[in-house]
């Protein structure tokens, strides 16, 4: 019996507004709920129903001074505003069939949504837990290379 290929949980890419944080990015989802509408369009119903999509994400806090490289001080500063994303979970360069790419607009969290600080250990190391981020509209399947 044949098997799919899976995708591997060791890469992947999130480019928010054009940068790719994925070395700040522990755990990355993209999902899918029931729409909040209060009118349900007899063409919302053909589609099986409305849905909003959203990710929702854990990694390092970094206060770094460069939203260039630190996913937390990024989300800071465009908080609330609505930014582009390309989504790869498999971490690959250019979408392909096999490898698609995953793209729309998200809208950043207020700022405060990530969290700063945390428990002593050890190490030293803070880090965010299941913070949501609401994808605005579809979500769009790429698959050309």
């Amino acid at each position: 019996m044949a098997t799919s290929t899976r995708i591997k949980a060791n890469a992947l890419s999130l480019k928010i507004a054009g940068t790719d944080y994925w070395a700040d990015l522990s755990s990355v989802t993209l999902q899918s709920e029931d729409a909040a509408a209060d009118v349900n369009t007899f063409y919302d119903a053909s589609l099986g129903g409305r849905r909003d999509w959203f990710f929702t994400v854990s990694g390092v806090q970094s206060t770094q001074d460069d939203a260039s490289t630190s996913f937390w001080r990024a989300m800071w500063a465009a908080a609330g505003t609505e930014v582009a994303f390309i989504y790869a979970p498999r971490g690959n360069a250019a979408p392909s069939v096999d490898q698609p790419h995953f793209t729309g607009t998200v809208r950043c969290p207020a700022a405060g949504a990530f969290a700063l600080g945390g428990d002593a250990s050890s190490d030293g190391t803070f880090s965010f837990d299941g913070v949501r981020m609401d994808v605005v509209g579809d979500v769009t399947l790429d698959e050309t290379p």
